[in-house]
């Protein structure tokens, strides 16, 4: 819980007699606004000591003084304790302010480099904004640990010290999703009986509470909750109670909902919430036991169900017991949540310890790309010191798009081609590979090495080899204009140029984009579109915009500077 206490002390001296600048003053405010505005922008400088001269009326200044701390949330987060005084004449005021801060400027500093390394390391280009915060959420709560002693209280301290209360959870929160451009806000109120501080974070169109302390297990285990992921406005004031005088988004869509829409079937599973589908939902005891038998094959550190509110604790013991009979299995702890977020069911969190764990688990695929036409077979194994054990049959693949690609018992099968980006997990030990499937004309165009030219185009992880027609992407109003077929074949669309119209044809499933040459518009689907700069003829092949037609077809294309490099999935 949040304990930093705010303290506001205010020191009114006023003189009649003209005092002289005794401060060194190095701003001036003739009115409540600039002078709040001075204020608040110090404090987001990590200024602990500054002064005014204030010509304004000192008409409830000791109240605007003191609600202008709650006018930033953020900037509250960050000091303990902030004073003034008020010097001077009624005409012309000296306003000295103290505040004692909770990290130092430099701290700051440090804390943003920090931040800056780890977002680096687990935020990919093809994520989207729902994957980004989960993977901000987990490095929180994998890497972070509550502070009991209420020592530590800053992102810094939990970044540098490993722990903090939840004010430093909420702040990393909030200052790495803020990095990441994903709308972010804190929230002030009580849980438990303490004032505490978590997050609401926007998705979409759509608002949702997020409280990382709360996910984080007291015992550490070396897992992720995500009870307080993702909530409603309902969900989260079941336990915890929001200031009354915040005010904040509404947040009414249900996460389970809204996933479900986007087909984010991965998500699901990742967070547990595939609780909530129907195989996962025991009415009895019989249908507790199968589900639980179903999930412990993987190895999982822990498993969530939901179940009917006529299970008895017996029931419950007597499921949990049948697990623990499994030799692998050293311990089983579990817990219960009273109701799920539709109130109907009850939630059984059960954590898994084994006796013995593997160091890693090995994927083993022949290679990264493939013809779509190849059946891939593929191994898994869990390797123990010197001993390797196949568990292909074992391991979870987290869920994949059904109707792209096919895996069953070590072996994938594409249906189209792309890049599938895999998840598997073997007793909390997990691996991704990417596999690329292409149709067979793709290979006539396709690198695994870094072509010298001043931009490159990669697909799927795979360069464009240009050099084959001859014929480089170029530049033309900072717009990168690419050979049409060399690009689009690999991204399985049909190509062609209709001479008659000098236009070039791209379909792509049920979409059709028609590029004039030397035309500044283009047509989807027969709908006039303007481009920034016209397709045009370079050495007897049509350079079409990349941005515009990779889009189009709904690619996600991405500028990697540093690379000089143009990436598409």
């Amino acid at each position: 819980m949040k304990t930093v206490k705010t303290i506001l002390t205010a020191i009114i001296i006023l003189m009649m007699i003209f005092t002289l600048n005794v401060y060194g003053l190095s701003y001036e405010a003739s009115n409540h606004y600039e002078l709040e505005n001075i204020i608040l922008e110090q404090m987001k400088e990590y200024n602990p000591d500054f002064n005014i001269k204030y010509t304004g009326s000192l008409d409830n200044i000791k109240e605007v003084l003191a609600n202008l701390v709650n006018k930033d949330i953020y900037l509250k987060s960050n000091f303990s304790e902030v004073k003034w005084d008020i010097s001077g004449t009624n005409a012309v005021s000296y306003i000295n302010v103290k505040v004692t801060y909770i990290i130092t400027a430099e701290e700051r500093i440090k804390a943003d480099k920090i931040i800056d390394s780890i977002l680096a390391d687990i935020i990919k280009p093809y994520m989207n904004n729902h994957e980004k915060v989960k993977a901000v959420h987990d490095y929180i709560v994998l890497n972070g640990k509550y502070d009991a002693n209420k020592i530590y209280y800053s992102d810094y301290d939990l970044l540098t010290e490993g722990t903090s209360v939840c004010n430093g959870y909420a702040l990393l929160t909030y200052n790495m999703l803020n990095k990441l451009n994903i709308p972010v806000n804190l929230v002030y109120g009580t849980a438990a009986g303490e004032d505490h501080i978590w997050n609401m974070v926007k998705l979409g169109d759509y608002w949702f509470h997020l409280d990382t302390t709360w996910n984080d297990p007291s015992s550490d285990v070396g897992t992720v909750l995500y009870s307080y992921y993702m909530l409603t406005e309902k969900e989260i004031t079941k336990d915890h109670i929001i200031d009354e005088n915040l005010e904040i988004p509404k947040s009414t869509k249900n996460y389970y909902d809204y996933l479900k829409e986007l087909s984010y079937e991965k998500l699901l599973a990742e967070t547990g919430l595939d609780m909530y589908n129907a195989e996962n939902t025991a009415k009895n005891e019989s249908e507790l036991i199968n589900i639980l038998k179903r999930k412990i094959m993987h190895r999982p550190l822990s498993i969530s169900i939901r179940f009917d509110k006529s299970i008895s604790q017996s029931s419950l013991e007597n499921a949990m017991s049948q697990l623990a009979v499994n030799s692998y299995i050293f311990r089983i702890e579990y817990s219960l949540i009273t109701s799920d977020t539709t109130g109907e069911y009850n939630v059984l969190n059960s954590f898994i310890k084994y006796r013995e764990a593997p160091e890693k688990i090995v994927l083993e695929f022949g290679r990264d790309v493939y013809n779509i036409a190849t059946e891939v077979k593929f191994n898994v194994y869990a390797m123990y010191g010197n001993k390797k054990v196949n568990i292909t049959n074992d391991v979870y693949i987290y869920p994949y798009d059904a109707n792209k690609i096919d895996i069953s018992k070590g072996t994938l099968k594409f249906k189209e081609p792309g890049n599938y980006n895999l998840l598997f997990e073997f007793q909390g030990l997990r691996e991704t590979i990417s596999i690329t499937g292409l149709n067979s004309n793709a290979f006539n165009y396709i690198t695994d090495k870094r072509p010298d030219n001043y931009v490159n185009v990669k697909v799927y992880d795979q360069y464009i080899d240009f050099s084959s027609i001859n014929q480089w992407p170029i530049i033309e109003n900072d717009r990168t204009m690419v050979p049409l077929r060399a690009v689009f074949e690999v991204l399985n669309c049909n190509v062609k140029w209709e001479e008659s119209s000098k236009s070039a044809v791209v379909e792509y499933g049920s979409t059709k984009i028609i590029i004039p040459a030397n035309s500044t518009t283009a047509y989807i689907n027969g709908k006039a579109n303007s481009l920034d700069v016209p397709a045009k003829i370079v050495n007897d092949r049509i350079m079409i915009p990349l941005r515009f037609v990779s889009e189009a077809i709904e690619k996600t294309v991405i500028w990697d500077d540093a690379d000089k490099t143009v990436l598409i999935y």
